[in-house]
């Protein structure tokens, strides 16, 4: 679902465009589109992953204000102790009308990487992008009840023994193409229960 929401943005990306990707180590089936901009900029708080610069979100002082067209954050902010001095310093390096773009779990394992602070809820996110100076483009809800409960099947499987893990991953296959379609319908979001389920979020916010 990260994948395809992530090369649905294909076309943010431009030919003079700055891009500063934090801590987005490669990974999934999204092909970041490194040629297709000007300059794209690794940062990760962790050297041994050979980020082009090694910085934490919350300081990013190695990073001129205004510099920056396009942030790219998945999968990140859980991990930042200071989200919202974070999100100020993103706000601070991007130009004016500059985009970012950035997922997060809710309803997930704790995963330290290496550490892991909070999950944050949909109206949390709203409040404080927006307190940032932030404008919300798309705010995407990553899964809701079937999402969530396929997920949590799946770490299940990965505590068994390989004889049985293996052909529960075949079904697996089918229990998730199955999810999130039943997730994006309407009987699903609109049920006061099922539809308050949320695996994660997608947003993609401008300064």
């Amino acid at each position: 679902m990260l994948d395809r929401l992530l090369n649905s943005q294909s076309s943010v990306f431009f030919d003079n465009a700055v891009v500063l990707d934090i801590g987005g180590r490669d990974r999934g089936e999204f092909k970041k589109p490194k040629n297709k901009v000007k300059k794209w900029i690794f940062a990760d708080i962790e050297p041994k992953h050979n980020p082009d610069i090694i910085l934490d979100v919350s300081d990013m002082k190695e990073i001129k204000s205004d510099s920056i067209d396009i942030i790219l954050a998945s999968e990140l902010f859980e991990h930042v102790e200071k989200p919202e001095i974070g999100l100020s310093e993103c706000f601070r390096v991007l130009k004016d009308k500059g985009i970012m773009i950035l997922s997060i779990p809710f309803l997930y394992r704790i995963h330290g990487d290496p550490f892991d602070f909070q999950r944050w809820t949909d109206k949390k996110w709203i409040k404080e992008l927006e307190n940032v100076g932030f404008k919300i483009e798309e705010f995407i809800i990553m899964g809701r009840y079937f999402s969530v409960m396929a997920d949590n099947f799946k770490f299940f499987a990965q505590t068994l023994w390989r004889f049985l893990r293996y052909p529960i991953y075949l079904i697996l296959f089918f229990v998730d193409a199955i999810s999130w379609r039943l997730d994006k319908t309407k009987l699903i979001e609109n049920n006061h229960i099922l539809g308050s389920f949320h695996g994660g979020y997608f947003i993609k916010i401008r300064k």
